[in-house]
C-alpha cells in the first residue's frame, strides 16, 4: 500500500512538473498521474505487477509520437523514478513483462538526450 510519505511526494512531483511542462503530447504531470497504477509495483519487491499498470503504461506509450516528447518524457520519467525510489530492474522489466515496445531503455542510466 503506497503510504502518504509517497503520496505527497507524487503530489510535490507533479507540482513541480506542471510548472516545468511543455504543450508537448503528453506532459509530465499527466504522465506521473497515468502510471499511478504502477507505482506499488515499481518500488515494492513484493508488489505483484497489475492489469491496470499495463493498461496505463500502454496507453502512455500509445500517446508519445515525436522525438521532443520521448526526450522530455524520458527526463521527466527519469527523475520521478528517482524521487520515488524506483527499484530499477522492475522498471526495466516492466514492457516486457506488459507486453509492450518501449523506444527508450526504461533504466536509470538512459541518456534521454539521444
Amino acid at each position: 500500500m503506497v503510504g502518504r510519505s509517497s503520496t505527497l511526494w507524487i503530489l510535490a512531483l507533479l507540482l513541480v512538473a506542471s510548472a516545468i511542462s511543455n504543450t508537448n503530447a503528453v506532459s509530465c504531470p499527466q504522465a506521473i498521474t497515468m502510471l499511478l497504477p504502477c507505482q506499488e509495483y515499481l518500488v515494492n519487491p513484493s508488489a505483484k505487477l497489475t492489469v491496470s499498470c499495463c493498461q496505463a503504461a500502454s496507453k502512455l506509450n500509445d500517446m508519445v509520437h515525436s522525438k521532443v516528447d520521448l526526450k522530455d518524457l524520458c527526463s521527466c520519467l527519469k527523475q520521478a523514478a528517482a524521487s520515488l525510489h524506483v527499484i530499477a530492474d522492475r522498471a526495466k522489466s516492466l514492457p516486457g513483462q506488459c507486453h509492450i515496445q518501449v523506444p527508450v531503455p526504461l533504466d536509470p542510466n538512459v541518456d534521454c538526450s539521444r
